[in-house]
């Protein structure tokens, strides 16, 4: 297919899990009702509150968030990105994990966030992802789905990290989604300008559904989900506020840039 509709959804997630998953639902399906082929959640998605709670509850909120995302990509015949929950891994700490659903409703896809937001941007929060989530030691895999094309991720902080994005480009991704929480700070400055770039430098399309508004503790997240083609034109752009943003993907885009500029071809090992 290189042609399809792709819907991202802008979330603001806290700490009420069946209130988070219920919009997540609400929004899958109002995509698929607008004839959406493929869907991409936020980081976070089904709980952005506490870590101390997040650890207490991961089991609880990945065993509903599978369910629920299994099920309904396959009663709605749609590909979804499950963008970041926490993941129990085996010292204790979560993953922050994203899965990748088919429209069989099987798993296609699975990756652990490999850098953790470990940070002092200047909003007055300390950010230590590490101190409850377990880095992943593997670079995303591609998804090559028969029906839309080869789909990979990264998850958020991993979008600062260019070369994570050359070995993905490696297993022969057309499209990357980034999602994310990015917090307002660093959204005002980064978020576009990154999102951008990355396209650029890896000619391929860029699917970024985020976080928007104040959160538990005064947090406050950017929003601004975004799609922008291999050109580094911003295609879509969703604003701040919990929205679902529909937009037209054509895939030949990403050959016909490839052709244009074979910027891959000449890469060199320096």
């Amino acid at each position: 297919m290189h042609r399809f509709l792709l819907g991202l959804i802008q979330l603001n997630s806290g700490t009420d899990v069946d209130l988070n998953l219920q919009k997540c639902e609400n929004f899958i399906r109002e995509a698929a009702s607008e004839g959406a082929k493929l869907v991409g959640l936020p980081e976070n998605f089904p709980f952005l509150g506490s870590e101390k709670e997040k650890l207490e509850r991961s089991e609880e909120i990945k065993t509903k968030t599978l369910t629920l995302l299994s099920d309904i990509s396959k009663k709605l015949n749609i590909t979804i990105l499950a963008g970041g929950f926490p993941n129990p891994a085996p010292n204790g700490k979560v993953f922050n994990t994203s899965i990748i659903f088919g429209p069989d409703g099987k798993e296609k896809f699975e990756y652990h966030k490999i850098h953790l937001f470990d940070t002092d941007p200047g909003d007055g929060i300390e950010y230590r992802e590490s101190r409850t989530v377990e880095s992943g030691q593997v670079v995303p895999e591609t998804y090559k789905s028969p029906e839309l094309g080869n789909i990979s991720s990264v998850i958020c902080y991993d979008l600062r990290f260019p070369e994570l994005f050359r070995e993905i480009m490696k297993k022969d991704a057309e499209m990357i989604f980034v999602p994310s929480a990015f917090t307002k700070i660093t959204g005002q400055a980064h978020w576009e300008v990154l999102l951008r770039a990355r396209a650029i430098e890896n000619q391929c399309f860029i699917f970024a559904p985020a976080q928007t508004g104040i959160h538990l503790k005064g947090r406050e997240t950017y929003g601004h989900s975004l799609v922008v083609d291999p050109w580094g034109n911003i295609l879509a752009d969703a604003g701040e506020g919990e929205k679902l943003l529909l937009t037209e993907i054509d895939l030949e885009e990403v050959q016909a840039v490839r052709k244009r500029i074979p910027a891959l071809k000449h890469r060199r090992n320096i």
